[in-house]
């Protein structure tokens, strides 16, 4: 710091000698602004500190802008960089990377966070900083503004004078800018923070900052030089290098500072854009910069058009949605450079219309005791989807607790009187809400007062004294608490007994002749009463004879031999109070039965002529008589018609059917009905109800073929008469189409609700509607279990799905996939009609759904055991046969000879050899036992393992060998490897176990 102070302050003093001829006092005020600002960017650690530092991190995204970079010495240190950033204005965070230092200011602050990565050579160090330091940066870059201008002026003015000052201070080398308006032109691309390869280094990486710049010993010390531009800074001082002597040099391309502008975001429809680059600095005068556009990256489906590619104005057209990014690059007057701009386009936005909001009805109006209702919102609107309704009541009577739903139909129960008014609101999937209000208004109960009615005025003639007044018939729409029956005032004075005042039903005696009036009063339960009247007059006594009526003349056929006598008409002005009967004319042998009634019957008749005399008596014993004449015809009967409705035909897997013989007709009628099956008809199906003794006939449990009935009709004379009807079953359509499955449960179990469960789970395994499940059957299989038959639907105009494939699919994933899926556990899944092929060589049996194989074929166990399970008719049983046998041979001789095996080891296990030394061996085979050195203890091997030295000439129990030895080997046969015992010391059985190891 304090090497950075001394140099701001010869600055500072260069200046003041630069100025001090024309304007001293003007810059003695300027170098005291000077050192003041230089002294407060000298003093970094007072008003700038680093707060957080995270290693292995990287700072990418929208929220960061690059603002300059540098490259770090080993000598600097990483504390540079943390410096250069609190001497840069803006610059929020450091960013060191593989000796690369980058400045980077947040552009939203409260969002600017390093990213986590594993890179071990990545150092992120957020600054903070104080609003004293910025004001002290402030007049710092303002005095420094005001000293150029002052020195431009005094070098236009006074050259000589500059030109001394240059002599006395020795300016220092020019500084190299790099500067960059993108991520990539900073070197922050994503190369910065992908992973190290397997087995390499970080050598192995790209430099990520990788510029043809180096920082001298004095940028590393000292602050950066301030060249700005719209888009970012950036500084890099080149150390001053000595060059030996004979040696050349290339010249380096000076550095532009190319920039494209800031990132630009257009939205479709808007497809065009124009993009501007400049360099920095200008060209010198009569040289320009070429400019080269290039597009780095854009859409998969990218057709737009680029006009001036090589000018300073790039025009873009026909832009589809993505991201494009372009490289600038000028070149021109001993420079180059090179900027970065972003361009996005966004899709077109989507305008979304609020929803609407309908109430359906918007206002009802209820009275008790109704004290429920339904308010429907579920015909609101919208052009994308409602997410949502809510239901609040805004407006009601004073209750505990106010309605609130959040369904598109408010169900509303125990209201009480009142007015409400309830608001809908439906949000859809942007957001947007739109509000309606409802109303409803609950009026309480209407009471309204009774109605008496105490019935029509009555008329009594004496010696009648007595009559019952009936108040029943009075009404309320709540229900009568109470009646009360009176004398009106307009009859007072007459004599009447009355009984149940209080009741509905007044009775009423005693009466005389005269008009009586009577009052019924009637209460509700609210205590409203209603007032009725009714009139009785009793006439006084008229009576006349009554009238008999036996009725008209009958005509009988036999054998018709009974009729009834009825003498109800009859009347009188009193009362009727006996009825007598009597035959007076006709064959004897008829009998009069309930001769004193009204109604009297009359049976026995015979062919002939009857008339009987009807006798009726009044109170006052008054008399009336009447005749009726009966003839009893001779029996003609006609045989009966039988007669069918016709012929029908019904199709399964409707199996019901009804013949219909009742048109059959008779002049006397038909006794009885017998229907028939013909013989060569299916004796599948039943009868209902005893239907073939009766004149319609019931059938059910029909099968496929033609079915012939024969219905016999019967009169009373036994004749009778024969009709035939068919009736044709055609076979199901779909029988092949039809799939049964086997449920674990009883049919008596399943519940409809149960069975629509049933088909939408089918449904989502077969990928169908469940409407296009049409369910024939579900009758019980066994005790414990439940068969249903079912086929599936391809679409209007289109045969139904195999039988076949469905099943196949059902099994695969029930037992495969979703063994639990269904509601009830499915026991087995197959067509109805067996569609096996049996491989061409058998057939199926329909009622087990096994192949039948023909004869010399069977079926393959591997297939049904471990492969898809399917019955077939697979293996040849010739070729089975033969592999069975060359199996049988294989593990018979397998096993012979494991056993001969077997017994010649247990042989050789058995022997017991005794080796020894013969005398006649030749020097070689004694040579082989011998040590191959004089120093070492290891013996050598024998090279050939059938020397006289393993020669058996004996076989001995024992587990001994004798060795016979020549004394000049025991020595060195018997000697330890280790050394550590000598020959002749070891034990005996020591001895004997290096042999025995020897050999």
């Amino acid at each position: 710091m304090e090497v950075a102070q001394n140099f701001n302050c010869m600055a500072a003093s260069r200046v003041s000698v630069f100025l001090g001829v024309f304007h001293m006092a003007a810059a003695r005020a300027i170098l005291l602004l000077l050192c003041l600002g230089l002294f407060l960017l000298s003093t970094d650690a007072a008003w700038c500190q680093v707060n957080r530092a995270v290693f292995g991190a990287s700072l990418r995204g929208g929220n960061w802008r690059p603002l300059s970079s540098l490259k770090l010495t080993h000598a600097s240190g990483n504390g540079l960089c943390s410096q250069a950033c609190c001497e840069k204005p803006g610059c929020d965070a450091a960013w060191t990377l593989r000796g690369r230092c980058v400045l980077l200011a947040c552009l939203n602050p409260g969002q600017c966070e390093p990213e986590r990565t594993w890179h071990q050579y990545s150092l992120v160090e957020m600054v903070s900083r104080s609003m004293y330091r910025k004001k002290a940066f402030h007049n710092f870059r303002t005095g420094e503004k005001k000293m150029k201008r002052m020195k431009r002026n005094a070098s236009s003015s006074q050259p000589s004078a500059g030109k001394s000052s240059k002599e006395a201070v020795p300016s220092p080398k020019p500084t190299r800018v790099v500067l960059s308006s993108s991520p990539v032109a900073l070197g922050l691309s994503d190369n910065s923070t992908q992973p190290l390869p397997p087995g390499g280094s970080k050598e192995d990486l790209p430099n990520p900052l990788d510029h043809n710049s180096t920082a001298s010993d004095s940028a590393a010390a000292g602050p950066f030089s301030n060249t700005s531009t719209t888009t970012g800074e950036s500084t890099e001082a080149s150390s001053p290098t000595t060059t030996p002597a004979g040696a050349t040099t290339q010249p380096v391309p000076r550095q532009l500072i190319v920039s494209a502008g800031e990132n630009i975001e257009v939205t479709l429809p808007k497809n065009e854009v124009e993009l501007n680059a400049f360099a920095v600095p200008e060209p010198t005068e009569g040289m320009t910069y070429t400019f080269d556009w290039r597009l780095i990256t854009h859409p998969k489906d990218y057709s737009g058009v680029m006009e001036g590619k090589h000018g300073k104005t790039l025009k873009l057209s026909k832009l589809t949605e993505g991201l494009y990014e372009f490289k600038v690059i000028a070149e021109g007057d001993g420079a180059r450079g090179e900027g970065f701009v972003n361009v996005t386009v966004n899709p077109e936005p989507r305008v979304n219309q609020p929803p609407k909001a309908v109430v359906s009805p918007k206002f009802q109006e209820i009275s008790l005791p109704t004290s429920s209702t339904v308010i429907d919102g579920s015909q609101s609107t919208d052009d994308d989807k409602i997410v949502s309704y809510h239901w609040e009541e805004v407006k009601g009577p004073l209750r505990e607790e106010k309605v609130s739903a959040e369904t598109p139909i408010l169900e509303l129960v125990k209201l009480v009187p009142g007015n409400y008014t309830f608001s809908l609101t439906v949000v859809d999937s942007d957001g947007a809400s739109d509000s309606a209000l409802a109303s409803l208004t609950v009026n309480k109960a209407v009471d309204y007062p009774p109605v008496a009615n105490a019935g029509p005025n009555q008329v009594i003639t004496l010696p009648q004294n007595s009559i019952t007044l009936y108040g029943n018939q009075s009404t309320d729409d709540h229900g009568l608490v109470a009646y009360e029956w009176s004398l009106s005032p307009q009859s007072k004075g007459k004599v009447v007994e009355m009984q149940g005042v209080r009741t509905s039903t007044l009775q009423l005696s005693a009466m005389q002749e005269g008009d009586y009036t009577f009052q019924l009063t009637v209460t509700d339960s609210a205590g409203q009463q209603s007032t009725a009247e009714v009139t009785v007059i009793v006439q006084p006594e008229n009576n006349k004879p009554p009238l008999a009526n036996a009725g008209p003349e009958k005509e009988l056929t036999l054998p018709v031999d009974s009729t009834t006598l009825d003498a109800s008409k009859s009347h009188d002005d009193q009362k009727i109070v006996s009825y007598h009967w009597e035959q007076t004319r006709g064959p004897e042998g008829a009998k009069i039965e309930n001769a004193d009634s009204a109604v009297a019957t009359v049976t026995g008749l015979q062919v002939g002529t009857y008339t009987f005399t009807l006798t009726v008596r009044d109170e006052r014993n008054l008399q009336g008589t009447d005749s009726v004449s009966i003839i009893v015809k001779e029996e003609l009967n006609q045989p009966p018609v039988a007669k069918i409705s016709g012929s029908i035909v019904v199709t399964l897997p409707v199996n019901t059917a009804v013949l219909d013989g009742s048109k059959s007709a008779d002049d006397k009628g038909i006794v009885s009905y017998l229907w028939t099956r013909d013989e060569a008809s299916p004796a599948a199906g039943k009868v209902l109800n005893n239907s073939d003794h009766q004149a319609v006939l019931f059938l059910t449990d029909l099968v496929e073929g033609t079915y012939r009935f024969k219905l016999q009709v019967t009169d009373a004379k036994r004749e009778s008469s024969t009709d035939q009807a068919t009736i044709e079953v055609r076979p199901d359509p779909h029988h092949s189409d039809l799939v049964e499955m086997i449920l674990d449960v009883t049919v008596g179990q399943m519940t409809e609700r149960q069975k629509g469960m049933l088909i939408r789970q089918i449904g989502v395994l077969l990928g169908v509607l469940d409407s296009d499940i049409t369910v024939q059957i579900i009758q019980a299989f066994t005790e414990q279990s439940t068969q249903i038959v079912f086929f599936v639907h391809n679409g209007p105009g289109h045969p139904p799905l195999k039988g076949s494939e469905i099943a196949l699919m059902l099994r695969s994933k029930l037992w495969k996939q979703k063994a639990d899926f269904l509601i009830f556990r499915a026991r087995q899944v197959d067509t109805v009609a067996c569609q096996r092929n049996c491989s061409e060589h058998g057939h199926c049996d329909s009622f087990t759904k096994h192949c039948v194989c023909d004869p010399f074929w069977m079926e393959n166990l591997l297939r049904v055991q471990l492969g898809d399970g399917e019955s077939n008719c697979d293996w040849s049983v010739l070729y089975v046969s033969i592999a069975f046998f060359l199996i049988v041979v294989t593990a018979g001789v397998l096993a012979w000879g494991a056993v001969c095996c077997c017994r010649r080891r247990k042989g050789k296990s058995k022997r017991k050899s005794k080796y020894k030394i013969l005398n006649g061996t030749d020097d070689q085979e004694s040579m082989q036992l011998k040590p191959a050195s004089k120093g070492g203890g290891r013996l050598k091997s024998p090279t050939q393992m059938h020397t006289s030295l393993m020669h058996s000439d004996s076989e001995l129990d024992s587990d001994e060998t004798i060795f016979t030895w020549p004394d000049r080997e025991k020595g060195k046969l018997l000697r330890n490897e280790n050394g550590s015992v000598r020959n002749g010391q070891g034990p005996l059985k020591g001895i004997k176990q290096t042999r025995e190891e020897l050999l």
